[in-house]
């Protein structure tokens, strides 16, 4: 007699019919179990990665009204700078920047050179245009002139400079300086 029979193994269950029942969901009940178990392990991990993104867009949120305020101080830099920059073909204009950068400017700029600007490649936005600048005045006026040069509205990049005293015990400078001011292309 063969002890795994179909028949005999569907006798032994019809006279047991409810341990037989019990058995079966018990064995699919574990089965299930063990399913459940691998996937919480699974779900804990996806779990903590998402508390993790949560926490760095958490830290994002706080600060995004911050980053926000920074993006339109930067853009309104950006949109001041491009609004002062020259246009190298616009020569009066150009010009006259420098001698209204300060009151005494007509007195102290004696000799003002628009030179040629140096080729740029088209991959850059912008251009420097150079300009020679020679100043006649005491050292309080030239220093105050550099000074609002440099801190004007235009950027300007002064690339050299030479001063001398008009004689030995003059209080008289003469400045000669290599400026360049940011333009369009």
């Amino acid at each position: 007699m063969n002890p795994f029979d179909s028949t005999q193994l569907f006798s032994v269950f019809r006279r047991n019919l409810f341990s037989s029942v019990c058995t079966v969901l018990s064995v699919l009940l574990l089965a299930g179990l063990w399913i459940v178990r691998e996937d919480v392990h699974s779900l804990e991990i996806l779990n903590r990665e998402r508390s993790q993104e949560g926490a760095a867009m958490d830290s994002t949120l706080v600060t995004g009204p911050l980053i926000k305020t920074e993006l339109a101080k930067a853009q309104e830099y950006v949109q001041r700078i491009e609004s002062n920059l020259v246009i190298d073909k616009n020569l009066p204009d150009n010009q006259w920047y420098f001698y209204k950068i300060d009151p005494d400017s007509k007195e102290i700029l004696t000799n003002l050179r628009s030179l040629n600007a140096d080729p740029v490649s088209d991959d850059l936005d912008y251009k420097l245009v150079p300009f020679s600048l020679q100043l006649n005045g005491t050292y309080q006026q030239v220093a105050g002139y550099v000074l609002q040069l440099e801190t004007g509205p235009r950027l300007a990049l002064i690339r050299s400079f030479s001063f001398r005293r008009k004689g030995v015990n003059s209080p008289q400078l003469t400045v000669n300086l290599d400026v360049r001011i940011l333009g369009k292309k």
